[in-house]
């Protein structure tokens, strides 16, 4: 069963919801959230624990950037474009804010949506900025195949703890690509959203929670908890015979790899830092800049304007979704409540929206992993049985 900690009920907890679940009185926060607790006025742990998103500011901002201006013999920085929101923000801050000489740089990992493709080719022209795409399809296709082969061991050994690792096979050297890129090619700087990943208020504590193991408010673990997040995925994988295949377990392997020691492997002479550590992350106005400036657009199928980028998500959140109610839409909003960006009501409108299974763009994952929705369905069901309590609620 899934660990989390205990937590209160009745009328000690919050409200219960349209969709029948008791979520923080505060936030949205589920009670199948790992690790959550309700106070005596329904109000959750993580909202009483919260520390506001703090950011080192524009000034520092424009002081790091102004040690990188000239350089490099053609262009300051590499600004990763992934066709999604907040990497389409970033590039267009760089360009026509702080006047960086901008290269934007996509790598393609083989699962990037249609739609992610299109608003790279748009932001880019629009801003006139040079673009490299770095694709192996080599890579691509064998990590293609790899997901196929590990989501059917994972329908018949499921676990809630795998469902990235499993379906999320993009490049997991995707930064030391980058890296190496930009040491070839003698720009300094590689800028991200935050260490070149997502924004702070994107960062996802709980995917790794159901083990009892939880990030900071960067999503950085402590090397105490990487170790035990080694272990613990370690025992995860060898329970299911597919992980020992040579290619996948290659590619595990080359993942943790990283995950411990891409400091180590950088190479020298080229620096990296997210931009979203500098200035505040607010989805209003990142959403209308890009929109308005870029011909930005989200997927025809989506509620929400995050992970459009990314063909992976829609079945993953679906998974999540069908065994204990909630997905990453349920943290992401939780925060922008606690930060004054929304609120409550808006919050779990748009949650309860974005909740709709994306089926055109899972579909189409469906039938390149070769399986039914119903096949995927009858083992959700099964499982969560196992998974969840007598009351629905993990323990």
């Amino acid at each position: 069963m899934v660990t989390t900690s205990p937590q209160q009920s009745g009328a000690d907890a919050g409200p219960v919801e349209p969709d029948g679940m008791t979520r923080c009185s505060t936030c949205i926060l589920p009670e199948t959230f790992p690790g959550i607790r309700f106070d005596d006025n329904g109000v959750c742990n993580y909202c009483r624990s919260y520390q506001p998103v703090r950011v080192r500011g524009e000034a520092e901002l424009e002081e790091e950037l102004a040690r990188y201006r000239n350089r490099g013999s053609s262009f300051d920085c590499i600004a990763p474009v992934s066709g999604g929101r907040d990497s389409a923000y970033v590039l267009h801050q760089l360009v026509t804010k702080y006047r960086m000489r901008t290269l934007a740089l996509t790598v393609d990992s083989g699962f990037i949506t249609p739609e992610g493709v299109r608003n790279v080719e748009r932001e880019t022209e629009a801003l006139n900025v040079p673009h490299v795409w770095l694709r192996d399809e080599e890579q691509i296709a064998r990590a293609k195949r790899s997901t196929k082969v590990k989501f059917h061991g994972w329908l018949r050994k499921p676990s809630i703890n795998t469902i990235v690792p499993v379906l999320n096979s993009g490049d997991k050297t995707m930064n030391l690509r980058m890296y190496r890129y930009a040491r070839e090619n003698g720009i300094p700087l590689v800028i991200g959203g935050n260490i070149i990943g997502n924004a702070t208020m994107e960062q996802e504590h709980w995917k790794t929670g159901f083990m009892g193991v939880f990030p900071d408010e960067h999503g950085v673990y402590s090397t105490y908890d990487k170790l035990r997040l080694l272990l613990l995925f370690g025992l995860e994988y060898v329970r299911n015979p597919v992980n020992l295949r040579m290619p996948i377990l290659r590619e595990y392997l080359e993942g943790a790899a990283v995950y411990f020691f891409e400091s180590l492997l950088k190479p020298k002479g080229v620096d990296s830092f997210g931009f979203y550590d500098y200035v505040c992350w607010n989805e209003e106005e990142i959403v209308s800049t890009i929109t308005g400036e870029l011909g930005w657009e989200s997927a025809p199928d989506a509620t929400t304007t995050w992970r459009i980028d990314d063909s992976a998500y829609p079945l993953i959140n679906y998974l999540y979704y069908r065994l204990v109610g909630f997905t990453e839409h349920d943290e992401m909003y939780s925060k922008m409540i606690r930060e004054g960006q929304i609120s409550r009501e808006d919050a779990l409108t748009r949650c309860m929206a974005d909740h709709t299974s994306r089926m055109p763009s899972m579909t189409i994952s469906l039938d390149e992993l070769d399986v039914t929705r119903e096949q995927v369905d009858e083992v959700l069901e099964r499982y969560r049985r196992k998974l969840v309590g007598s009351n629905g609620v993990p323990e």
